[in-house]
């Protein structure tokens, strides 16, 4: 019996320390949910323009890739990280961003007109 209560008060400590982690969490959390909405909103303003680029490279007979861009943009933004985001890590980041925009660019510029 006395392992039973032993549970019972490991199990009721336990609840109060998750939601006492819960609450010293939130403003954290609310402020990455913030900093994630901003990202988003200038990743979907890079796209508009990634999708004008593309049309223009259409309009020209450029091709979508374009390797030394990227290259130079993968150096601009690891020099521009600060600890504790590495330059690494930054690269990271922006290898997955320009794939996605890539690909989108390349969508755009097979699309065909509509009406």
């Amino acid at each position: 019996m006395p392992r039973f209560f032993f549970c019972l008060i490991s199990i009721a400590l336990l609840a109060q320390d998750t939601g006492d982690l819960s609450q010293a969490l939130s403003p954290y959390r609310q402020r990455i949910d913030n900093i994630d909405g901003q990202i988003m909103k200038l990743l979907n303003e890079r796209a508009m323009v990634v999708r004008d680029v593309g049309i223009v490279k259409k309009r020209f007979g450029a091709p979508a890739s374009a390797p030394g861009r990227e290259e130079e943009v993968l150096r601009r933004v690891s020099s521009q990280a600060r600890a504790p985001l590495t330059p690494a890590d930054a690269q990271t980041i922006y290898k997955v961003i320009l794939a996605a925009m890539a690909s989108m660019e390349q969508r755009e510029m097979h699309r065909t007109p509509g009406p």
